[in-house]
Formats: C-alpha cells, structure tokens, sequence
C-alpha cells in the first residue's frame, strides 16, 4: 500500500513540476493545454473556411523580395516551439495582419520578405529558440487595367502573384469572346500567319525580323500615385522581378504604341531569335547577345562581331553562358551583334540510316552514304527479295520535314489554289487531295528490278523507308456490280476480266466510269484492254451520275436544237450553191 501512495506522490510531483515550467516558458501564459487545442482547431477551422474556392493559377513563382502583401493575402504560419499544426493569417482591409499570439502589424508597402523577418523578429522576443516557418500560403486577387496597344483593353481579375506580363499574356485568354467578332478573329489570325511566315524565312538566313518596342516599355501607374516602367525582355534575360512587377491593386497598365522611329539595337546570324530592340540607357552587350536566346547549333562563337553602321566593328569573346569574357560595352544607338556561321561543309554529314521491311531475308536498319547509296544497294545488303515479296505494291516512304502546314491547314489550300486555274467545284477535290497527300518517292520498283531501269534506282536520304509487301493474290471488286467483293488474282486479265468475275455490272451502273484503283498508291486508272491489273488493286465501277430533274430533258432539248441549226445550216450551203 505505501509503495502505490509513493508512486502516486511521484507523479503528482512531476505533474506540478510540468506546470511550472509551461507557466515559466517565455511565449507561454497560463493556458491549459485544452485551450490551446481549441483555439488552435478555432483557427484550423476558420482558416479551412478562408481558403476554400476556386483555385486561380499562381502565374510566377514568388520573389519574397518584390512580392508586396496586401488585404487578402494568406500567410501560413508555422511555430514549431509550440505547436507542429500550421496557422494561417490573413491581410485585413486596413493592410493590417494579426499574428495568433503576437497582435497586428502593419503591412501597407511592405514586401513578403520584410513582414517574414518582422514575425520572425517578434517570436524571437518572445522565445528566443523558437523555431519557426513563415510563407505565403495564397495569394489575394487584385483588379488591374490594361489599355494601350491591346486588343482587349479592359479591367480584369488577376492573382497579385502575376507579374506584369502574365497579367498581359492572361487578358488574350480570359477575354470574353463577345468583345471579339467574327472579321476580327479572322484579321488577327491572317495577321499572325503572315508574321509568323516572315519571320520563319528571314529566320533562316538570321536576320531580325520582330521590333521590340512595347515589351521593354511598358507603364504601370499604382493606385498610390507611383509609377515604373516594366521591360519584359529585360527581365526574361536577367530573371529578375525588378523589371517585370508583380500586380498590385488598382494598378493600370499601359502598353505603348510603337512609334514611327526609335532608336535600335539588334541581334542576328546564328542565334534562335534574331531581332531588334528598343535601344534604352544602359544596355550592354551582354544583355544583347542573350536577348537572342541562345545560339544555334552552326553558331561560330570564334565569330561574333558588335558593329556600328560606321564600320566600327569590336569583336566579342564569350564563354559558354554567353557570357563575355573580358570588358561589356555600354551600347550606342544603332548597335548590332552578328553571329558567324560555322562554313556549312562542316556541319554536314554524308552519313544516315535508311529500315526496309516486309519481304526482304534481313529486314532492319542500314547505314547509307547521301547521295551515293540507291534503292537495289539497300536491297542487296537487306539479301535481297524473299519469295513471297510482291513488287507492284512496294514503295518508298519519305520522312518530309516540309509538310509543317498542319497547323493551318486553311492556309495552305489558300495559298496553293489562289494562282490556280482549277474551276471553284474543283476546289472541293483538291482540299481531298491535300489531305490524303502521302510522302512517297516516286518510283517503280517492276521497272526497276525486272526490266533493269536505271532512272527508277533513286538515291535515298536519311530517314526513308523501303517497304516490300507479300502477294495478296487477289483484287477487290466493288461499287456497281453483282457479287462485289475479292477475286482470285490473274496476272494475264485485264479489268473487264475481274468485273465479270463479280458477276457483272448491275443496274444503274456506268461501265465506262468504272476505274482501276492501284493498290500501292490510290491511283485511279482507266481500264483499256492492254492496261494490266494487279494483286492488291480495287477495281470500282460507280453509277451514272446523278443529275437534278429536268437536267436530262435540257441536255436532249440542246442536242436537238443543235441538230436543227446544223441542218439548216446545211441547207442554206446547199442551197446557195445550186443557185
């Protein structure tokens, strides 16, 4: 019995001994520990309520250096001296934040990394070891106004994470398209193929197309009278917010119009954006060179020249971040950076990779010489043809980098009918034609390896492939006629043959229409007698064609008229001459 009076004297002991030690804790006042779990659930509970919503996109990454709080603002807080449940704080109306436990501070002009380091500051006061996190949790929504040289000048809704030039880039999104009409859409989208077709050509021989003048001038006026100029290009190359603000409330942004004259600078050769600039204050050359994002792989960086219009020409060393190696000169109107171009024998190899599949006794990848390796060179290190393989429906595929019209697929069929002299119903069929167009290489393999045809033994290039299908031993018959379906093949028939293998044609049909349809490329072909047909071929006999009513009539009554002039004629030739 003493031994359990003892031990239960023990705890109470340690109990009391943890009491006075919470109550002697600096940051601790005399709370029971129930209190502090109900205020801390209150505020877990509170702050559940304050978040919930719609997520809006953060738009950038926040600089805690630039980033200035304003109401709205969440900051999570997180004490670890005494709790390890995260708190949340939100900025008042009045630019006030209440602290749990500390109080309200004011954060009116105040960057996220000042207010940290003032919290911070506080607890410390307060417990000197404390450990403890601070950051912001979400960011307020501020209304911004974008007008200037935009077409979607308005009042927007924005998160204050964005910076000046998402704000910019999110109005193109978010505008409703009520404030776009229909010939509108289609000016900006006309006006932006043609830039981009302008640009993608000088592109190749590095000249500058695109003017930066707006992007590296752009005005924001805040609410509290105050005023910058943001340079998005600048900001871009040196990743720094200074250059790029975050929104605050009120903010009116002002895109500027280009004038018809400003001062320049410019980037061009072996570079992955050649362009100009406006020239501003201060710039140098080592802003310039990596305002062309990079350089090219043919880029000959023992090549790169500042030059004036005066011949004034200072060669530039640079490291491999583009930076220059040695003094950075202050730029002057008119400045341009050239980048040389590595000769371009250097740059090419005669070297590439061809696959040949199906019927072949080594199908697989083959090592070419451009320009020197032919079709039957493949063939032969592939082993030549198995017994199976079927020449009339060989081909060639080509890898073609140059069918990049997908995108606009409008464009192209403008660009390719406009000088045409096809009639407006032959449109129709050539928009088919565009989109079935295949990259196949223009060769018969028949007249290649049974009749030896030297002109049919093409030169391949990288990336192509030789596919030898097997016989199918049979042509399909379809369309108008009385059993459609697969025929036996025949070397020796002809179309006529296979059509009256399927029975004949049937009623409606117009024989004369009927074609051959070559199995390796789609080709429809007439079927005369001497015109051979092939395993694999289609063979389509379609309808007359179908004509509205009183079409027929019309065309009878024509004849007939015709008919009737003609033999008038006649008879007014005879009848002159007998007289």
């Amino acid at each position: 019995m003493k031994k359990i009076f003892g031990f239960l004297a023990v705890c109470l002991l340690l109990l009391s001994a943890n009491n006075f030690l919470m109550s002697q804790t600096k940051g601790f006042n005399n709370l029971s520990n129930e209190s502090i779990f109900k205020d801390e659930a209150s505020e877990k509970f509170g702050a559940d309520k304050l978040i919930k919503g719609e997520t809006i996109p953060v738009g950038n990454v926040i600089e805690p250096e630039f980033y200035r709080l304003g109401p709205g603002d969440i900051l999570a807080i997180q004490n670890m001296s005494i709790s390890v449940m995260q708190q949340y704080a939100i900025v008042t109306p009045e630019n006030t934040l209440i602290i749990p436990r500390i109080g309200a501070i004011s954060v009116k002009g105040q960057t996220l990394s000042q207010v940290r380091d003032t919290i911070m500051k506080l607890m410390k006061e307060r417990n000197a070891s404390t450990l403890a996190y601070v950051t912001l949790y979400q960011p307020r929504t501020v209304l911004v106004t974008i007008r200037g040289n935009t077409q979607f000048e308005g009042t927007y809704n924005f998160p204050a994470s964005y910076r000046i030039s998402s704000a910019i880039k999110a109005s193109i999104k978010t505008a409703s398209p009520s404030q776009v009409t229909m010939q509108e859409s289609h000016a900006m989208l006309a006006y932006r193929d043609k830039t981009q077709e302008t640009e993608k050509q000088l592109a190749k021989g590095g000249l500058p197309f695109t003017s930066v003048y707006s992007k590296r001038n752009i005005s924001i006026i805040h609410s509290d009278g105050t005023n910058e100029v943001a340079d998005v290009e600048k900001a871009l190359i040196t990743s720094n917010p200074a250059f790029d603000p975050y929104l605050r409330e009120g903010d009116e942004i002002y895109i500027p119009f280009e004038p018809e004259t400003f001062p320049v600078i410019s980037i061009s050769g072996a570079v992955r954006r050649p362009s100009s600039f406006v020239w501003k204050k201060g710039d140098k050359a080592s802003l310039l060179l990596k305002l062309g994002l990079g350089l090219s792989d043919n880029a000959n960086i023992q090549n790169i020249q500042l030059r004036y219009s005066n011949n004034d020409i200072t060669s530039l060393s640079i490291d491999s971040a583009l930076n220059i190696i040695g003094s950075d000169p202050v730029l002057k109107p008119g400045a341009s950076i050239i980048v040389g171009v590595i000769e371009e024998e250097d740059l090419k190899s005669n070297d590439g990779l061809v696959a040949i599949s199906g019927c072949v006794k080594h199908p697989g990848v083959y090592n070419i010489k451009l320009n020197e390796t032919r079709i039957k060179d493949v063939v032969d290190l592939a082993g030549g043809f198995t017994n199976d393989a079927y020449l009339p429906l060989a081909r060639i595929l080509r890898r073609n980098q140059k069918l990049d019209y997908t995108y606009n697929i409008q464009k192209y069929y403008n660009e390719n009918f406009q000088y045409s002299d096809l009639t407006l119903e032959d449109s129709v069929r050539f928009k088919i034609s565009v989109d079935m167009k295949s990259p196949i290489v223009s060769c018969d393999f028949v007249s290649l390896f049974k009749n030896n045809s030297t002109e049919n033994n093409v030169f391949l290039i990288n990336g192509d492939l030789i596919d030898i299908p097997s016989n199918p031993k049979s042509v399909f018959v379809w369309g108008n006629v009385i059993k459609p379906g697969f025929v036996p093949f025949d070397e020796n028939q002809n179309m006529k043959w296979y059509i009256a293998k399927a029975g004949g044609i049937s009623s409606g049909a117009k024989e004369n229409r009927a074609r051959i349809i070559r199995g390796n490329n789609k080709v429809w072909v007439e079927g005369e007698d001497k015109v051979p047909v092939f395993a694999g071929d289609e063979i389509f006999v379609p309808r007359a064609p179908d004509l509205p009513p009183g079409v027929e009539l019309q065309t009878w009554s024509l004849i007939v008229g015709a008919l009737g002039a003609t033999a008038a004629l006649i008879n007014v030739i005879v009848w002159g001459f007998l007289k």
